[in-house]
């Protein structure tokens, strides 16, 4: 992870990239595909801080075979607070879209991941993942029973998604698409079950929104029948600067794990101005 010596550092890097996004403004802006990005915060018409995107780009192993060889992308980036610790900011992140049809919850077999997913709440679940040979097996994960994506990382942001290039083949294509928002906590309140994150209520306000992700696509273009490299095409998504939280974005905070989890996070969007109000 970034130190905070260098996050201090990057502040002095030139603003000639420099994006100002004014918070709870309708509309979407494309960002340049330079980096760093630089996005200024607003708390309604206060300062919160500076949102520093470092870094945007293709993940690749670099294998020689296709059938251990993984592409993604590589994203990170860091929040430097303008307010101190009187506001508590997080991160909320999104999978909005997902097109490979090879993972499944081992709880419900028969039901693929779903379009809008996050981290299953809470206290962990076990799926199936692929290991280093391209072979699916059983893992355990364990989450924590907050919906923060940024797990006790932040102020980082970091993130690397990543795909077999064998699953493309399988199914002709990978996609994965995200949306992730720098957020503040208005306010949070946990129920009395502290094994279910259903009786918690958060109400939160975005500040900061990204959207990103790649496509990969299978074609047999070179010798027939075999597996190579060049059979593949990568493209990374725009980097996308994103003002309102969208509809896939809030409605992938409620979703539940598979058909047979019924725990989901209980997450309200409210104005950003009342980050600065808070109940203590």
């Amino acid at each position: 992870m970034t130190s905070h010596s260098r996050q201090a550092r990057s502040v002095a890097v030139t603003l000639t990239a420099c994006v100002l996004f004014a918070s709870g403004h309708a509309g979407v802006a494309l960002a340049k595909d330079t980096f760093p990005q630089f996005v200024q915060v607003k708390c309604g018409t206060r300062d919160c801080g500076l949102m520093v995107i470092s870094r945007y780009q293709r993940f690749r192993d670099g294998d020689v075979l296709p059938r251990y060889e993984r592409n993604g992308a590589r994203i990170r980036g860091w929040f430097r607070s303008a307010i101190g610790p009187a506001v508590e900011f997080h991160y909320l992140q999104v999978l909005t879209e997902f097109k490979a049809d090879d993972f499944r919850w081992l709880k419900d077999p028969g039901v693929p991941l779903p379009v809008q997913y996050v981290d299953p709440p809470p206290f962990g679940a076990r799926q199936m993942e692929s290991n280093a040979k391209g072979e699916f097996q059983e893992t355990d994960h364990t989450f924590d029973a907050l919906p923060w994506f940024d797990e006790g990382d932040f102020p980082v942001f970091v993130d690397q998604p990543r795909a077999f290039l064998a699953t493309a083949r399988r199914y002709g294509r990978v996609s994965m698409k995200f949306e992730t928002w720098l957020i503040c906590v208005i306010d949070a309140h946990a129920g009395p079950d502290e094994h279910s994150v259903s009786d918690d209520r958060y109400e939160v306000a975005g500040l900061a929104g990204w959207k990103w992700g790649y496509d990969i696509a299978h074609e047999d273009i070179g010798r027939m029948g075999e597996d190579e490299l060049e059979d593949y095409s990568y493209s990374l998504a725009p980097f996308e600067l994103v003002t309102t939280p969208s509809e896939e974005f809030k409605t992938g905070l409620g979703a539940t794990v598979g058909s047979k989890v019924t725990d989901r996070f209980n997450i309200q969007f409210g104005d950003s101005e009342r980050c600065l109000n808070r109940d203590r």
